[in-house]
């Protein structure tokens, strides 16, 4: 090896020393010297770089960093070998253990030994060349920016990713405090945080910068990093430096942002939803408690929503909740926070200091602001709402307490007649309780077979002869006795239990009749009751069409019964059931007659068979007086008009039965005739006629 050797020292004497030194070496290993007074005078000279560099420090300054080749100099990363004085042994060999110097040169030091320690320090700097080379082609590649500083914490490199991060050229980083190039802050205090590479130098153990760390930029943009910052130890186990491995999450974090958002919001309105709404419940009664100051929690559910989805769409409904969050947000402070729980039903939230007059307040323009005219698609709907209030601490002191008691409330607006609100109190817990309990019943007993039919026959005014009957539904609960049938068909309805109720009912009506028919007693028609939800459902039809092919019933002795608002919620769906009704072959009655709707012209647009006259009209009739009896005798003539045969309901009195037969009446039933009865009485009442 041909060795070229550049040596750094303005002595001539040790110049003459080294020359004689290796004046005799031969190929394969000689040497090549050259000669400058200091490092400066050889980083000026445009020759070819040495394979190694014979450094003669002044005594005293061996063990010093400053006497050596910069790391980022023209001599950077060429082998060193000190040419030591006897005195100055010492601080040589600090400069070997700090790794600034790679071997020494004595001046008992033989040149063929030299040769040999110079061609093994030259191989080492190589080998230390070419994993510095590899080093930096990996940290180059690397997509994560890396930052390495010294022991003090100044850059002594960053790789490209870094430079691009922080937007700033690696030369201009070089040499600089970290915490100047890269301050840092808390994306949600604003608060500065201190670089993790202080820590690391003094820790001497990897740390991570806590989540939501901001990067400001050298533009003075602003993105959120993740980092690892690690010591690196020294072969005396001081920390020589740190290392800095970051990445951009701004992007990840943002999604993630969004995520969280969603999770605690309601998608169509924006709203926080159930979720975000109980955790604020949570806080702000842990501050009503602390301050001890009242707060209150509303419940709101739209009146007859349903309606609009099934008249408009569900698009249109969807708009409609959204005008509705919209005057919502008008009508409450920002303070307030305002929830969808889901479907039409709305949670208010109010601030802590919220006192029973402000919520009723807040309550009053509730109702007024939803029950203007919503602008949806190009059509002007009206919808009212029901509001129900719970005040901490009057209501409850819990957030399940005082959502309940709210609960309840919003039911106790709604049984009042809907559009309007109430305060909970505590005999509506009462009725809460009974309303549930009630439910529980109704699904054990349509379980288990708990009802019943009653018949309540309907007769000829003129001879007083059976023409058919109404079944009625009776329930004896083994505990309470007989339930209200207002009170069990009204808990159904709420309850949505009215379609499989109403089946049951149809099926055990048909069941008995064909009965009735195999005993051979005189056959008559048997009159049902259907609801509007049961009207409404897909298969109504389908199931009416079955029942009567299972019993082998004929059409013509089922009636089906259905009140003029139940008519009237879906008059085109309404007309085409029933047409489909009449065409399997059994009549159809409108009952209640004369309660419901002014308009009458949906008589002609349906094919109704029977008019009931509602018991209100009957009743008394004989004392009311003229003005009375007129307005009954009008309700006749209708039905007389359109040539439909009339049942008058409530007799009670032989009075109230002989002025129903001379104003017209063909029919009647009521107590006068008898009571409802079981289907065992009722035959004998129909043998008995037979």
């Amino acid at each position: 090896m041909n060795i070229r050797a550049l040596v750094v020292t303005p002595d001539a004497g040790e110049r003459a020393r080294l020359s004689l030194l290796f004046a005799d070496a031969v190929e394969p290993d000689s040497v090549t010297l050259r000669f400058a007074d200091t490092l400066r005078d050889a980083e000026q000279d445009a020759l070819p770089a040495p394979d190694l560099l014979l450094l003669a420090p002044r005594p005293g300054a061996a063990g010093h960093a400053a006497t050596y080749p910069a790391p980022g100099g023209p001599f950077g990363g060429i082998p060193v070998v000190l040419l030591a004085h006897a005195g100055d042994i010492a601080g040589a060999r600090l400069a070997l253990a700090a790794r600034l110097a790679d071997d020494l040169l004595l001046a008992a030091d033989t040149g063929v030994e030299s040769i040999e320690r110079f061609v093994a320090a030259i191989r080492r700097g190589r080998l230390r060349a070419r994993r510095k080379i590899s080093s930096d082609i990996v940290l180059a590649a690397m997509a994560d920016a890396v930052v390495i500083t010294d022991a003090t914490g100044r850059i002594s490199y960053s790789n490209d990713a870094a430079c691009d991060l922080i937007g700033c050229l690696g030369s201009d980083m070089l040499d600089l405090p970290i915490e100047t190039v890269m301050p840092l802050h808390d994306a949600a205090t604003g608060g500065v945080i201190e670089h993790p590479v202080v820590h690391v130098l003094s820790g001497k153990r990897s740390l991570r910068l806590p989540p939501g760390s901001v990067l400001v930029r050298a533009d003075g943009g602003e993105i959120m990093i993740e980092d690892s910052t690690s010591p690196v130890i020294g072969a005396d186990g001081a920390v020589d430096g740190t290392v800095m491995v970051f990445h951009d999450v701004t992007a990840s974090h943002q999604l993630q942002s969004q995520v969280d958002y969603l999770a605690r919001h309601d998608f169509l309105t924006g709203l926080p939803n159930r979720f975000a709404a109980q955790a604020h419940l949570r806080a702000i009664l842990a501050q009503a408690e602390a301050q001890t100051r009242p707060l209150g929690v509303m419940y709101l559910d739209l009146d007859n929503f349903k309606t609009i989805n099934d008249t408009l769409g569900h698009a249109a409904g969807d708009q409609l909740l959204v005008s509705v969050t919209t005057r919502l947000r008008a009508c409450c402070r920002t303070m307030d926070l305002i929830s969808r729980q889901g479907g039409d039903e709305f949670l208010i939230l109010m601030a802590p200091g919220t006192n029973s007059l402000e919520m009723n307040g807040a309550a009053q323009r509730i109702l007024r602001a939803v029950a203007q005219p919503h602008d949806i698609a190009g059509e002007k709907v009206l919808v009212g709402c029901s509001v129900g209030i719970a005040l901490y601490p009057d209501h409850g002191t819990t957030g399940e307490t005082l959502l309940q008691h709210a609960d309840t409330a919003l039911h106790a607006a709604k049984a009042a007649g809907r559009n309007t609100y109430r305060m909970f109190e505590g005999n509506m817990l009462n009725s809460a309780i009974e309303r549930r309990m009630l439910e529980n019943a109704l699904r054990l007993s349509l379980d288990d077979g708990g009802f019943e039919l009653f018949y309540q026959p309907k007769v000829a005014l003129s001879d007083g002869a059976i023409v058919g009957c109404e079944a009625l539904l009776r329930w004896r609960h083994p505990e309470w006795g007989w339930v209200s049938p207002s009170d069990a068909v009204h808990c159904a309805e709420q309850s949505g239990l009215i379609v499989g109720l109403g089946r049951w009912v149809l099926d055990e009506a048909v069941r008995q009749a064909r009965r009735w028919q195999d005993n051979g007693c005189m056959p008559c028609p048997v009159a049902v009751n259907v609801s509007a939800l049961e009207l409404r459902h897909v298969d109504f039809v389908e199931h009416v069409r079955q029942c009567l092919a299972g019993h082998g019933l004929r059409p013509a002795l089922l009636q089906i019964e259905l009140t003029e608002s139940a008519l009237m919620r879906d008059v085109a769906g309404a007309a085409d059931v029933l047409g489909q009704l009449r065409a399997i072959g059994m009549t159809l009655a409108i009952d209640d007659f004369g309660t419901g709707y002014s308009n009458l012209g949906y008589l002609a647009d349906f094919p109704i068979d029977v008019l009931k006259v509602d018991r209100s009209f009957v009743h008394n009739v004989v004392a009311d007086g003229p003005r009375r009896q007129g307005l009954l005798r009008a309700v006749l003539a209708v039905a007389s008009n359109l040539g439909l045969p009339a049942v008058a309901e409530g007799i009670e009195t032989a009075a109230e039965a002989m002025f129903l037969t001379r104003a017209g009446c063909q029919q009647g039933q009521g107590f006068h005739y008898s009571r409802p009865v079981s289907a065992v009485a009722f035959e004998r009442l129909l043998c008995r006629a037979a």
